[in-house]
């Protein structure tokens, strides 16, 4: 262990410190980022070693002198050598590995693969301190991979097996959606399975949505309500038998889990994410069981952190799965480094944009609509956040000249409702509008039908805006489940889904904005319905609004956290364990397991779209 007790450090060590910190941010850091410490614009300079990073030098520095004064004088090794080199990368570094859970095996053709931007978005202020080396700890987080495979199939073990065994990281963490869960608890096993005593932590949508503890929350806050409020919310508001069931569920609920994953955070994962490396900083070197005994000790320091969510963890004492709360406090999206995209080991080309690098950014958290199979929406009361959680247009345009200068050639914003906000969009625009025009670039993004107008879209193309992908459904789909579509007339003036739709797409073909649709299905609609829905969306292929490859096929399915999902949990009826591996047909970009439409269905449906809509489907996996 470094040494804690405090020594004087010498002016001369000091001073080529400070000297390797220049030399390190000039050579590793990008200029857009070299004018920040720890959150863009913060007017702070990266070169500037704090008294802690210089401290914790200082300590491996005598670690080091310690080792070299075992060796006799005449075998001593040079200072820059090979051997001195990597027992000072050991004495200040532990090995930690990231991966993003794919959710397909080979062979699927319907699915967007995309950046792994939830981890990126858990392990950004991570990254940043790590690229200015500023970790808060007396050991540093060395990252040897962060692993974003398209597909899970034998290479990928192969890869992840070889990197287990030469790099042999301390802790692992693992990214997942629930249309992935079968195979992180997969990689989790084969973690264990290599490397017993590594640490093995699971994040993401899926663990955000199992999280039994902010249900229990959402549901006191709820029944603390009255009046309209209350009724709109009921949904919400569990009984503890309710509770109980959905507990079951929660990653760590099962033997099988326990085996192979040692921690879970849910919710807002950036500082959680850090304490828990700083723990593991403290504690080297240490093995997973002595790691969570710290951490069972360390409550205290989660329930102060930023941010909405909870970390667990089982105690063996108890029998029981502990949750260690955060503060609640919201965290402000301008207070947040960029993500890291410089470890990735695929490249994120976007057909639609002619293959080219794409960089995905996340400009606003948070839907206005809420509609029953989405997610986010439920999300925000869940957490008691915001309902919309928006960036300055000024901070995203920031990232964007950051991904230019890192070779990207093409942006997607991953908002689900990009333009739900007019005034951001239009501050937005105003600020692409003063860059010089050499530097513009491709862009796209996702919205509704309802959020859309000629002049606003025709303002878009102008300033690089060349694709936007539209949440249809199906040609009529029914309030109850589509709650956007309630809020057409009000919006819009408009009464007729289909035909919003083929006033938007032919706007969009007159501005030179090519738009790509989702189509959902097992929504409750007929069979005739959805010959309606393809004849609509062929009828716009055809027009030439709609490219080749840009419809995707989708089968609605309960996810954890959706209101639909807490509609079957009220209904007595078996609960979808995600735990399992996912029934799908390899053309749909969702899986049908616990869908409304299964076994021949699905394959008549696909054989319709192919018949109705041929090259027009995605095909890109």
């Amino acid at each position: 262990m470094v040494n804690s007790q405090p020594t004087a450090i010498p002016a001369a060590f000091a001073r080529k410190a400070r000297l390797e910190r220049e030399e390190h941010v000039e050579s590793v850091l990008y200029q857009h980022e070299q004018d920040w410490r720890f959150i863009p614009g913060d007017g702070q300079d990266p070169r500037v070693v704090s008294e802690a990073a210089l401290r914790r030098e200082w300590a491996v520095e005598q670690e080091l002198q310690a080792w070299l004064s075992e060796w006799p004088a005449a075998d001593r090794p040079a200072a820059d050598s090979a051997d001195v080199l990597a027992t000072r990368h050991r004495l200040k570094y532990f090995p930690v590995l990231f991966i993003s859970a794919p959710h397909i095996e080979d062979g699927a053709t319907g699915s967007f693969p995309g950046l792994p931007t939830p981890l990126l978005h858990a392990t950004a202020v991570l990254d940043r301190m790590l690229r200015i080396d500023e970790f808060p700890g007396p050991r540093v987080p060395d990252v040897v991979a962060t692993m974003n495979p398209p597909s899970y199939n034998p290479d990928f073990e192969a890869d992840l097996i070889r990197c287990l065994t030469e790099r042999r990281p301390v802790v692992v963490g693992i990214s997942n959606l629930s249309e992935g869960h079968f195979y992180a608890l997969r990689i989790a096993r084969l973690v264990k399975a290599v490397l017993p005593q590594a640490l093995v932590i699971l994040g993401g949508q899926h663990e955000d949505a199992v999280n039994p503890q902010i249900y229990h929350r959402a549901s006191d806050r709820v029944r603390a309500m009255v009046g309209r409020r209350a009724n709109g919310l009921g949904l919400f508001g569990l009984t503890s038998e309710e509770e109980d069931r959905l507990a079951a569920l929660q990653t760590l609920a099962a033997d099988t889990d326990r085996a192979c994953v040692d921690l879970v955070i849910a919710g807002d994962g950036q500082y959680a994410l850090l304490e828990v490396l700083k723990i593991v900083s403290e504690c080297q070197p240490a093995g997973a069981t002595a790691l969570k005994a710290r951490l069972l000790a360390s409550r205290d320091r989660f329930a102060a952190l930023q941010g909405t969510g909870d970390l667990h963890l089982f105690d063996p004492e108890t029998g029981r799965v502990e949750g260690f709360p955060f503060s609640g406090l919201p965290i402000d999206g301008d207070t947040l480094p960029f993500i890291d995209v410089t470890r990735l080991s695929h490249e994120n080309r976007f057909s639609v944009f002619g293959n080219r690098n794409t960089a995905q950014i996340l400009a606003c958290l948070g839907c206005k609509y809420a509609c029953e199979f989405c997610h986010e929406s439920a999300d925000a009361f869940l957490y008691g956040q915001p309902k919309i959680r928006q960036r300055s247009p000024e901070h995203v345009v920031k990232e964007i000249e950051l991904r230019q200068e890192q070779g990207f050639e093409a942006v997607f914003f991953d908002d689900s409702t990009f333009t739900q906000n007019p005034r951001w969009l239009t501050g937005f625009l105003d600020l692409l509008e003063k860059r010089d025009p050499d530097t513009g670039i491709e862009w796209g993004c996702q919205t509704t039908i309802n959020d859309i107008d000629e002049t606003m879209l025709h303002r878009m193309a102008a300033n690089g805006c060349s694709y936007i992908y539209f949440g249809l459904e199906s040609a009529a789909p029914q309030e109850t489940s589509v709650q956007k579509v309630q809020q057409l007339r009000m919006l819009t003036g408009a009464t007729d889904w289909a035909d919003r739709l083929r006033q938007v797409a032919h706007w969009c073909r007159e501005a030179g904005v090519r738009i790509g649709t989702s189509l959902q299905f097992g929504l409750g609609e007929t069979w005739e319905e959805r010959v309606q829905t393809m004849d609509l969306v062929a009828e716009l292929h055809k027009d030439g609004c709609i490219p080749e490859g840009c419809v995707s096929l989708n089968i609605n399915s309960p996810y954890p956290g959706t209101r639909q999902w807490l509609r079957m949990l009220k209904s007595g009826g078996p609960m979808p364990d995600y735990r399992s591996r996912l029934v799908r047909h390899q053309a749909f970009e969702t899986a049908h397991q616990y869908s409304k439409i299964t076994g021949k269905e699905v394959a008549d449906l696909y054989l319709l779209a192919a018949e109705r809509l041929g090259k027009a489907i995605h095909v890109e996996g």
